[in-house]
């Protein structure tokens, strides 16, 4: 894990940590002696997600998650779990915004998510249990069914984004003069958002949402507003720091912003916060330009960000946070899939001969 990204997730564990009661900060460290670091912020969140449905379902009557004791858990029946695995199938959480604004996010799990939390559960209880801290452990008996796994939808090659690029950078296939003046004024802000979604992997409502002042330039990292109302700061990659600063620079100089669209990163031909349709709209043109046959939209971009960068760097709750997804099984099943190059390298450097 590079400096910055190990930097992002001990901050979102701190975040989790400060509500967690005493013995399940020990588990915690405990399991950073064994386990990667995304793993156990997996753990922390999912651990946070029980304590608050214990506490709001009244069946542990505590004012606040960090009066839990050990205690509490031991009077929990393997009901209480099964009861919390079925209120994991739908449920709402209110964040609020940096603002003050308080959103609704509903959240829904399959099968796969749950039987994830159920191993997080495990582990833990687990882990009180061998140390006596607990006399039994409810989880044991408790099991989940599978169901068969979605294929991942479509994503680019990296031909294909590279084309994408070239269309936009080398002007190809503008069919009239009043269309390649529009695209000369444009043509870098296009680029820019869409090396944005190819290398960040950013939805676009947090592209167009996207502030001057959301650039940190010494930190080469982004303050992105996720989907429930959290920011989270998101590096910027090494290959395209230079094409935001450049951009960032072009965007300062900008003279025609209307006075409350005036700190928006991406502004349209009138002065006004890009609206995401306008990306859309924007995306399918170069597309067209590009003559690629795949509906190209930002969450295809997305979904080709989330499957490399897994296969990249092979963990799965990693690119997770990245993705600012609330949950790493949503990575496993739509982005987390093995590229065929791995598939057959791992075959065929698969021997019992001894190492």
């Amino acid at each position: 894990m590079r400096p910055e990204q190990e930097k992002l997730v001990r901050l979102k564990l701190r975040e989790k940590q400060a509500r967690l009661p005493e013995f399940t900060l020990d588990f915690i460290y405990v399991s950073e002696t064994s386990k990667s670091l995304s793993t156990c912020f997996e753990y922390a969140k999912d651990l946070t997600l029980f304590y608050d449905y214990l506490v709001a379902e009244r069946i542990i009557k505590v004012e606040q998650t960090q009066d839990i004791t050990t205690k509490h858990l031991n009077g929990l029946s393997e009901r209480n779990i099964v009861d919390f695995l079925n209120y994991l199938t739908h449920y709402t959480k209110t964040y609020k915004t940096a603002t003050g604004k308080e959103i609704d996010q509903v959240f829904t799990n399959q099968s796969e998510g749950k039987n994830r939390k159920l191993a997080t559960l495990r582990v833990f209880f687990d882990y009180l249990f061998t140390r006596s801290l607990i006399a039994r452990d409810v989880t044991k008996r408790v099991e989940m069914k599978m169901k068969k796994r979605v294929r991942i939808k479509n994503r680019l090659t990296d031909d294909e984004v590279q084309r994408f690029f070239r269309t936009i950078k080398e002007d190809m296939n503008v069919q009239s003069d009043h269309a390649g003046n529009y695209h000369l004024k444009t043509k870098y802000r296009d680029y820019v958002i869409a090396v944005l979604f190819a290398y960040c992997g950013l939805r676009v409502s947090e592209v167009s949402t996207l502030d001057i002042q959301d650039v940190f330039t010494e930190e080469h990292a982004l303050v992105v507003l996720r989907k429930g109302g959290n920011e989270q700061i998101i590096p910027i990659p090494d290959a395209i720091y230079d094409v935001i600063m450049e951009y960032l620079d072009q965007r300062k100089a900008m003279t025609h912003a209307l006075r409350e669209h005036e700190d928006a990163l991406f502004l349209s031909m009138q002065g006004k916060r890009i609206h995401p349709r306008s990306i859309r709209n924007m995306l399918e043109k170069y597309r067209q330009r590009a003559e690629l046959s795949m509906k190209i939209t930002p969450h295809v971009f997305r979904r080709t960000f989330g499957t490399n960068h897994y296969n990249t760097f092979k963990d799965m709750y990693l690119t997770a946070l990245i993705l600012g997804h609330s949950s790493a099984e949503t990575t496993r099943k739509y982005y987390a899939d093995p590229n065929e190059e791995r598939v057959r390298s791992s075959m065929a450097g698969f021997s019992y001969d001894s190492k």
